[in-house]
């Protein structure tokens, strides 16, 4: 069996971080962004590398993006970086998945506490995308109704400090909370919403305002009344 390089060493070790904190893995650009290599197709050499030397299995799924639902570490892998195979923590009983429903969120905090925790949902476990821990957040407004997120919807979030551009996410500005598409330009922050009836929202790095990222929405829950 071929060693690895020290590139794919990097790329393993991440990915289990990924997998370890946020329960996936990352995606080729996320891999890319965090490595410093510029194109997909440099990101998918090394990929199939680690499959090829036995440190990844694929297990379905396809497409770049899909990384996280169509990888998995292997044995191999965990034996070389010392570490044991990450274990999900159960949100509830058999398929089924409890899911805390949250109205506001702390300015800055990653910790979700108790008194901010409105409702419960339960859902089967296949909702939740790549077993992924999450939590829920009721949408107002109709900012994002382009991306088939209406008023009542429930998102599944997950928590993250960073996001790619492009990405929808959940922004703190200035102690307010915001649901949008997340783009970092060359010399300001825009949270684009998916209404063309509405404009985005521009932060500049001149401005003293504080921003920060609760999360990434990873899907969407909808009642039928």
């Amino acid at each position: 069996m071929d060693g690895l390089t020290k590139r794919q060493r990097e790329i393993l070790e991440y990915m289990h971080e990924r997998q370890t904190d946020d329960g996936v893995l990352p995606s080729y650009r996320e891999i890319g962004n965090r490595m410093g290599i510029r194109s997909t197709n440099g990101v998918s050499d090394h990929i199939k590398g680690l499959l090829r030397k036995g440190y990844l299995v694929r297990r379905g799924g396809a497409g770049k993006a899909a990384l996280a639902r169509s990888m998995a570490l292997t044995d191999l892998a965990l034996d070389e970086l010392g570490a044991l195979q990450p274990v999900p923590e159960p949100f509830g009983d058999g398929d089924i998945v409890e899911i805390g429903v949250y109205g506001q969120v702390a300015a800055g905090a990653l910790n979700l506490h108790d008194e901010y925790r409105e409702d419960t949902l339960r859902v089967d476990s296949c909702m939740v995308p790549g077993g992924a821990k999450v939590f829920a957040l009721r949408v107002y407004g109709e900012s994002m109704i382009n991306d088939g997120i209406l008023p009542g919807d429930f998102l599944f979030v997950q928590k993250r400090r960073t996001v790619t551009n492009g990405e929808i996410a959940v922004v703190m500005v200035d102690g307010e909370s915001t649901v949008k598409r997340f783009f970092r330009e060359a010399d300001r922050i825009r949270l684009q919403p998916a209404n063309d009836a509405m404009e985005p929202i521009y932060v500049a790095a001149d401005e003293f305002r504080e921003v920060n990222i609760i999360g990434q929405v990873v899907g969407i829950y909808r009642r039928m009344h």
